[in-house]
């Protein structure tokens, strides 16, 4: 055993001989501490008066190195080229030497027993004192008591010491920005899961930016789980208003088909022209449609005294099949979502409430609020984004006092957020939420980013996120711009990434007050049953063809044999 809970303090090892304000090295005995593991030491140090007073230094072991200098690699040749077993040999086994490297967190007071708040160490610690392994409540107090939080959050356990309790500071969590981050398969679900769940017990108002469903299990079993909460899952409508012209031309731009200058021109005078009264974008889609195909029916006729005379009737033609072209891919994503909602007939999906007239049916106390976006591609999904957001921000900006203060998570945020690297100009979200970000502190609304590429995200954006969530990250790409975007993220820190586990995360940032490798909290009973691990080798195994499938086929057959019965030649 590495620890008894309350046994306050015992030895494990002596600091070497050359020190700093920053870190220090130590000698380690065998098997008694971890890397991650908080030692502590003491030793004296100045006062402010001058005085010399005696402190406790805390500290965080981030490497662990072993040798044995009495096993030379000439030894492990010769024993490995002769195949003798060390044991049968006067070589040493027992003879190692184990050399810690700890990070100095800060010092508390000797005489502090209860309130624990470490202070900036100013001078370095006692070569040759004594490495003292805490007992867990006294690293759950320091951590407790430094937090200093009103409102802390439960995520999970300290990694190297699963009997201390890691909480977090839920007030810097919704009003500073989080960024979580990891490989898939890697734990962000888990605590995005956690913490939406802690705030849900704070009443607190959330908001979830799903395209894939991970967070049905909520809708299914709030009244098990969260019986004083409600939640709602709405499904989109993507409605704009006479000020949003510009997404609506970014959509018709970027679906549609490419379009020459005149081409263009000819859209953005209807932009002009065709008001937007109210109803989805499709209605006003059509309405553009309707308005083409008159002005391409007047210039046939060559009429005179229209606005248009000077468009060839081909160019009013172009844009008219690119519109229609925009109308199909946009009803084909309504109808994808809408299958997808069909294969989930338990649960209830409601249309998304206007943002603009409507804003306390998507934001209220004790509210959690899912957007189901799955079926959309990237950009009308960012355009739903960008208006819903957008809209919200301002109510709570304008005080208008119509919704408190909410958490906006946004689940594959890479897509909502590319970088400039990615060429994926015209993303109407990121413009909204890079001033979501840059503002929404000062009226309460906090983000949380989840993303598994991270390098794919803005630059900008991300660096405006104070705390963060690191789980395991083994591409290049992504650790680099861990350690250069993130300031609050180390080199020891990121050393370690493509080595956590399942469930094991750095947390860093203003959350806490240093980085902790934390085991996230599992919340099993919070998974969505319908989205479990698919066993598709079962489904192909039961396959069977849908009727239209087998009427398709079976006309096929029919229309091969008519064919090839067919020996007429030609005269």
């Amino acid at each position: 055993m590495l620890d008894k809970k309350n046994k306050s303090f015992s030895s494990i090892g002596i600091v070497l001989g050359e020190t700093n304000i920053d870190q220090y090295n130590f000698c380690l005995k065998n098997f008694k501490a971890k890397k991650g593991d908080i030692v502590t030491t003491d030793t004296k140090i100045p006062n402010d008066e001058g005085e010399i007073i005696t402190v406790k230094v805390w500290g965080k072991i981030m490497s662990i190195n072993r040798s044995n200098m009495f096993f030379p690699n000439e030894a492990a040749q010769e024993l490995t080229n002769e195949d003798i077993d060390i044991r049968n040999t006067i070589l040493p086994m027992t003879k190692d030497e184990l050399i810690c490297r700890v990070q100095i967190l800060g010092y508390t007071h000797i005489n502090d027993k209860e309130k624990l708040k470490l202070k900036t160490l100013n001078y370095p610690v006692n070569p040759a004192a004594s490495v003292n392994y805490p007992s867990s409540n006294e690293v759950q107090k320091l951590l407790a008591s430094d937090l200093g939080s009103k409102h802390p959050m439960y995520v999970g356990n300290l990694t190297a010491r699963k009997d201390v309790d890691i909480f977090v500071d839920t007030d810097n969590m919704v009003s500073r920005h989080i960024l979580i981050t990891g490989m898939s398969g890697s734990g962000k679900t888990v605590m995005v899961r956690r913490a939406v769940s802690e705030l849900m017990k704070k009443q607190y108002p959330i908001l979830i930016i799903d395209i894939h469903g991970d967070y049905l299990g909520f809708v299914s079993k709030a009244k098990k789980y969260f019986p004083d909460n409600q939640v709602k899952l709405f499904y989109p409508n993507l409605t704009v208003s006479s000020g949003d012209k510009e997404i609506i031309y970014t959509l018709i731009e970027k679906l549609g088909k490419s379009l020459t200058e005149p081409q263009n021109d000819f859209l953005n005078s209807m932009l002009g022209k065709v008001e937007y009264e109210s109803g989805t974008l499709c209605n006003y889609i059509k309405k553009l449609i309707k308005y083409s195909e008159a002005c391409t029916d007047d210039r046939n006729a060559k009429k005179n005294g229209t606005s248009f005379n000077h468009v060839k009737a081909a160019t009013m033609y172009v844009v008219t099949r690119s519109l229609k072209h925009v109308l199909k891919r946009l009803n084909n994503m309504e109808q994808t979502n809408l299958r997808h909602r069909n294969n989930l007939p338990h649960l209830k999906f409601d249309e998304l409430p206007d943002s603009s007239s409507e804003p306390e049916k998507i934001i209220c106390k004790s509210q959690l609020s899912i957007l189901y976006l799955k079926g959309y591609e990237t950009l009308p999904a960012g355009a739903i984004v960008s208006i819903l957001m957008d809209t919200l921000f301002k109510h709570r900006a304008e005080n208008t006092g119509e919704i408190p203060p909410f958490m906006t998570v946004i689940e594959e945020a890479h897509n909502f957020i590319p970088s400039r690297a990615e060429d994926k100009d015209g993303i109407p979200s990121v413009d909204t939420v890079r001033k979501v970000i840059t503002e929404g502190r000062k009226f309460g609304t906090g983000l949380m980013l989840v993303s598994q590429r991270p390098y794919r995200l803005d630059e900008t954006i991300v660096s405006q996120c104070n705390s963060h969530v690191i789980f395991r990250v083994k591409n290049e790409r992504d650790q680099r711009f861990i350690k250069n975007i993130l300031e609050n993220f180390d080199n020891d820190d990121a050393k370690q990434l493509p080595n956590l586990g399942n469930g094991q995360g750095v947390i860093s940032g203003q959350i806490v007050n240093f980085s902790l490798p934390v085991q996230i909290k599992f919340d099993e009973h919070l998974i969505n049953d319908d989205l479990g691990d698919e066993n598709f080798i079962d489904v192909v195994h039961q396959w069977d063809d849908k009727e239209i499938v087998k009427q398709r086929k079976k006309f096929s057959k029919e229309f091969e044999k008519i064919s090839s019965s067919d020996m007429r030649r030609p005269n």
